[in-house]
């Protein structure tokens, strides 16, 4: 029997959600558990990424099912999917970008320590940056809210299709009627507040790759000093921002030439659940690999330096000045 596209978007959307819902909550659970001390700013990012990721999956791919198993979507349902698809991967890719600024940031004063030490101390500055991400992306697509609309077109002839008129990707559309303000917005300015971050993200990690290469090769007076705690999650932050950005990067490209070319691909049963993996996979993924990068380095989720007792050390020994 062969399976419809409808069917396929269903077990597309299905397994989403399941690996997204398990990955984002063990993720939430494993850096909760690392609060032990003062709020870091990669905790912050990380719980506002598994914030967007579930809010993608339960809100955008659960709609997605109920649309695909025949149920109607009106113009009110079409206006929330297309908003809230938008804004959470726009949510997605800035935190992801300022997740690798700041341990990139972190990991340049490692390898070129400054004179002065510098203040680390910016939880307060991340806050209101995370909260001025998250109006301005609501801000940037309200227009998109605004503008949605529901195709009147009703299905004809073979019921069983695997392509109708009212296809969500078909039914439910942008109409800004105006084609000036359709153009500058919907078909530059939407694209450019993806690709310049992507663009922004790909140098920044390639830059780290640079700045870790050094790092490996660092001594001091040709004697290898190894890392302490502080040292092990800042690389650990650095590995992993690279991974996002391989991960994230292939997938929004991907998904803007399907979409760009979504009128010559209409007719394939596959399709829809192709875009529905592309645009949803980054959600779905990058949880586990923040765990796989933790299970590298001994299960220990991007906690700040561990807080040890001193060792007493005899009045008579002799410290030496590499200790």
């Amino acid at each position: 029997m062969r399976l419809s596209a409808d069917m396929l978007e269903i077990i597309a959307c299905t397994i989403l959600i399941l690996v997204s819902v398990v990955g984002n909550v063990c993720l939430f659970y494993s850096t909760r558990k690392c609060i032990t001390g003062r709020f870091q700013t990669s905790f912050l990012l990380i719980f506002c990424l598994v914030f967007v990721h579930l809010l993608k999956n339960l809100v955008v791919n659960v709609m997605k099912i109920v649309y695909s198993s025949g149920f109607m979507l009106d113009s009110a349902g079409c206006k929330v999917v297309h908003f809230t698809a938008a804004l959470t991967t726009s949510l997605a890719i800035w935190f992801v970008l300022y997740f690798a600024l700041v341990y990139h940031r972190k990991l340049y004063h490692t390898v070129h320590p400054l004179s002065k030490a510098p203040n680390l101390d910016h939880q307060g500055h991340s806050a209101k940056a995370v909260c001025a991400l998250a109006v301005a992306g609501v801000a940037v697509y309200i227009p998109v809210l605004l503008c949605t609309t529901k195709s009147e077109h009703r299905r004809v002839g073979n019921q069983t299709a695997p392509w109708s008129p009212n296809r969500f990707y078909v039914s439910c559309f942008l109409y800004f009627g105006n084609k000036q303000m359709e153009f500058y917005y919907g078909k530059i300015f939407l694209v450019l507040i993806d690709i310049l971050p992507l663009a922004t993200l790909v140098f920044v990690c390639f830059w780290m790759s640079v700045l870790l290469l050094e790092r490996k090769k660092m001594t001091y007076g040709n004697i290898w000093i190894g890392d302490d705690d502080s040292e092990i999650e800042i690389l650990r932050g650095a590995k992993f921002s690279i991974l996002l950005m391989w991960l994230v990067t292939p997938l929004w490209i991907s998904h803007f030439i399907l979409v760009y070319f979504l009128k010559d691909l209409a007719a394939c049963v596959f399709f829809p659940a192709v875009l529905t993996a592309l645009s949803s996979g980054f959600s779905a993924l990058s949880p586990f690999l923040l765990m796989l990068v933790n299970y590298k380095v001994n299960l220990v989720s991007f906690c700040g330096a561990r807080e040890e007792k001193p060792t007493p050390q005899p009045a008579e020994v002799i410290l030496s000045p590499y200790a």
